[in-house]
């Protein structure tokens, strides 16, 4: 899969300056339909909820939830301030892999599942680990 160097999300996240991001819900949103729509092909659903608050010792938090009759949803839960937006992203784009591990195999881990993500999120220049 050849991605062009003038794609939206490479071009963003080149063209990132140093300073403080503060998310919204709607920044959030949207990035995470960019993101579902270039990197997952739009197979992930929307996140039942996003809340932004302060985190310690980490940017961000995939919460899976089941109801009591099997549906499974989740929850992000994301940090009020980032260094700068690539780290937002690199974040959100984290979390996301983590939503298509739980909506597809119903776990939510940094195991092989996890890592085949690699690949595919490089090539949009999204590095992808288990801390930023």
């Amino acid at each position: 899969m050849y991605i062009s160097k003038d794609n939206y999300i490479i071009q963003e996240i080149r063209n990132q300056m140093q300073s403080e991001f503060i998310p919204t819900k709607s920044v959030i949103t949207r990035w995470f339909n960019i993101f579902n729509e270039e990197i997952f092909d739009d197979k992930i659903n929307p996140f039942h909820e996003i809340e932004i608050k302060r985190k310690q010792g980490c940017h961000a938090e995939h919460i899976p939830l089941e109801d009591d009759r099997g549906k499974i949803y989740a929850t992000l839960s994301m940090n009020e301030r980032f260094n700068n937006k690539n780290e937002f992203l690199f974040t959100l784009a984290h979390e996301m892999v983590h939503q298509w591990q739980w909506m597809y195999l119903t776990r939510s881990d940094h195991g092989e599942t996890f890592w085949k993500w690699k690949s595919r999120l490089a090539k949009f220049e999204i590095p992808l680990g288990v801390s930023i």
